[in-house]
């Protein structure tokens, strides 16, 4: 989470700084596209020649390029990265049947597919494959742009337009990977980028910021709105993300077995003289903190806290610490299930100080899970040394993204 290690190399000063003011350029040109801009995580990668991005959302940066450029055309490519893991397009590549030899004309399709919607948004693109490059209509979709170019294969290659030129936009375009990516999973190496869980939260709180701004008139890609309003339809149960984010730290904390000098191992009198330690594998440690304001919807907060309930005793937690919480935090309750909650509140939300009073209880909790309507301040990161999963009771807030947060959204209680 927060603390973890990684096997990335920072940028140099000089090129983070680069990076930095490009990162806060993109932020501007879409700013509902600001949540997926800053979760990008940079890769140093010298003669690359271009930007690239993975599956886990790390952007492989080619700084003299980037410097070539400048900063309004770096951003703009930013965007465009983006834009490729916010819209899956290596899943997608996947269930399209995208082979090794097809690759290059799907990553076409998608960049197309892209840079037509960032053209209407007047992105300063430096360069760029566009569907009437291809000689495809405008405001189509990648599959069909796709489909079309399987039908013939050769028309690309006919068109005089350098731009059409294999991008290389790496294994998150659903293309070839780019030369040096990284293919180690985050979650099983450590190396920074965002596993399935982060990503979809992320997806869902760009597409909850780009349906707000097309209501208000903001946002002018016809693509990206319908990208965003398809993702907020029910697709994926709630149940199974919100059992994958709150099992995910709670095996990190239970796999790893700890040296316990009480209980010998049981090969030890094949040595006795020379005693060994055995193991015990720790119990996790979990805190809930539940909103208690007049707004939360109690058939929604009933499901979430039955699914937590089972999912923690199926941990082997046998007992929580709860934090009822509105704009004041409750004294913690140690309870051996939900159903034994007494809930105080009705007033407004300000879920901080009851993450905070989570945070301090002893033991001190590996996870924190929030259970809220999400009208509520979100501190930036996770408190230390713990992960902080926020479920989200409804559809109109917007998910909390920081690290160590993940953040699940709870539509139905089905």
């Amino acid at each position: 989470m927060g603390g973890r290690s990684t096997r990335i190399a920072p940028l140099d000063p000089a090129d983070a700084e680069l990076f930095a003011a490009a990162r806060l350029r993109a932020a501007r040109l879409q700013p509902y596209l600001a949540t997926a801009v800053f979760a990008l995580v940079p890769v140093a990668s010298p003669g690359l020649g271009t930007f690239a991005v993975d599956r886990y959302w790390r952007v492989y940066v080619d700084v003299e390029t980037a410097r070539a450029w400048g900063v309004e055309h770096t951003a703009a490519v930013l965007v465009h990265e983006a834009h490729h893991v916010l819209r899956d397009h290596h899943r997608r590549a996947e269930a399209c049947g995208v082979t090794s030899t097809t690759h290059r004309l799907w990553n076409l399709a998608a960049d197309a597919a892209i840079n037509d919607d960032l053209i209407d948004d007047a992105l300063p693109l430096p360069g760029g494959v566009l569907p009437r490059h291809l000689g495809l209509a405008p405001n189509g979709l990648e599959e069909a742009y796709y489909g079309d170019l399987l039908d013939d294969r050769d028309l690309h290659e006919e068109r005089d337009e350098p731009a059409v030129e294999p991008p290389g936009c790496g294994s998150g375009s659903g293309g070839a990977p780019a030369d040096g990516e990284i293919d180690d999973h985050p979650e099983e190496s450590g190396v920074d980028g965002l596993d399935d869980v982060d990503a979809a939260a992320v997806r869902r709180a760009v597409a909850h910021d780009v349906t707000a701004a097309a209501s208000r008139g903001e946002c002018s890609s016809p693509g990206l709105v319908l990208w965003a309003r398809d993702l907020l339809s029910p697709q994926v149960p709630w149940r199974n993300l919100l059992r994958t984010a709150i099992g995910r730290p709670v095996r990190e904390v239970t796999r790893d077995p700890h040296v316990d000098w009480t209980r010998p191992d049981r090969r030890a009198d094949s040595r006795p003289d020379f005693p060994r330690p055995g193991v015990r594998h720790r119990a996790p440690e979990i805190a809930v903190v539940v909103d208690t304001s007049a707004s939360m919807d109690q058939s929604l907060l009933d499901a979430a806290a039955t699914e937590i309930n089972g999912l923690l005793r199926r941990s082997g937690v046998r007992t929580l610490h709860v934090v009822s919480c509105d704009t004041e935090s409750a004294r913690p309750q140690r309870v051996r299930r939900l159903g034994d909650l007494v809930l105080r509140g009705g007033g407004g939300t300000d879920l901080r100080v009851g993450i905070d009073a989570a945070a301090a209880c002893r033991p001190r909790p590996s996870v924190v899970v929030v259970l809220t309507d999400g009208e509520t301040p979100w501190p930036a990161a996770a408190p230390h040394r713990t992960t902080l999963v926020a479920v989200i009771i409804g559809e109109h807030a917007p998910l909390p993204v920081g690290p160590g947060i993940t953040a699940v959204r709870i539509t139905a209680p089905t």
